[in-house]
């Protein structure tokens, strides 16, 4: 079957170890999936803010899957929004209050994203030039008290808790919720929560059904365990080659490290190869 639907996750993936983007051969990319009538998604629990700054003029070429599945963007407008009961924010928030400037606990609304004052961002330089991390402290609310009212919605909450605490956590979070909210590793000792359900490929099945496409027609990329429910259902999937071993469990290939940009060299390779196989049709 044709594929229709590139999507791609963005930190570990499409991104560089420093946390850009080569812009140049990303548009070069689009200009062919445009030819051919492919659709590129990029699918990531990154809010549409952070995504707007990278992508720059490229923004209105793509559709923009954020919040891990709970917002979607088409030509850089807001078509769909998936928030949480207000009993489970409440619940969430009681239940962190104690340990969210050390636990660097963010909730993602429709609002922005809102953290505790006193909340120091760890590890960030592993990941974001310094102009990004000063932009994200920028975009950042910081409150004296996590309150609902604050919010407009939630769309998924955050912690920063280090490898060695990953594991503990996500049970913890898993356990208390009882499966209204799913707590996922999106690496670099990161922990997404999400509503249960809402995930990169709940957004993919609903623009799908918009585009009247089949699941077989994506090919995805992803890094972590939050890609996982992503490459289960593409096409073809590729798993990078520094992904956890959750996402490599279910791809159909391996990609080059994001390092290498293994993103866009497999694209440059298929579209090469599909350009070669036109001339014999």
């Amino acid at each position: 079957m044709d594929i229709k639907v590139i999507a791609s996750d963005m930190d570990g993936t499409l991104l560089d170890a420093k946390g850009q983007m080569d812009l140049p051969r990303l548009e070069k990319i689009l200009d062919q999936l445009d030819q051919k009538g492919i659709r590129f998604v990029i699918a990531t629990g990154n809010e549409v803010y952070r995504m707007r700054e990278l992508l720059g003029h490229l923004v209105d070429r793509v559709v923009l899957v954020v919040a891990n599945g709970a917002r979607i963007f088409e030509a850089n407008q807001l078509i769909q929004a998936q928030t949480w009961d207000e009993r489970i924010v409440e619940k969430a928030i009681t239940h962190f209050n104690d340990r969210a400037c050390q636990d660097q606990f963010v909730v993602t609304s429709m609002n922005g994203g809102f953290v505790k004052e006193g909340t120091v961002f760890t590890d960030l330089e592993s990941f974001m030039t310094p102009e990004m991390i000063d932009k994200f402290y920028q975009r950042m609310h910081f409150v004296e008290e996590l309150k609902p009212e604050l919010f407009g919605g939630v769309l998924k909450m955050s912690m920063v808790v280090g490898e060695e605490r990953s594991v503990a956590v996500l049970a913890e979070i898993n356990d208390l919720f009882g499966g209204y909210v799913k707590a996922v590793s999106s690496g670099f000792g990161c922990i997404d929560i999400l509503q249960d359900g809402i995930h990169k490929a709940w957004g993919l099945e609903e623009l799908l059904k918009r585009w009247d496409l089949k699941a077989q027609q994506i090919m995805a990329f992803g890094d972590s365990e939050n890609d996982v429910e992503m490459l289960e259902m593409a096409g073809i999937a590729y798993a990078m080659e520094n992904a956890d071993g959750k996402a490599k469990s279910v791809a159909t290939a391996l990609a080059p490290s994001n390092s290498q940009g293994g993103v866009y060299q497999v694209l440059e390779k298929w579209l090469e190869d599909e350009k070669c196989l036109s001339r014999y049709k």
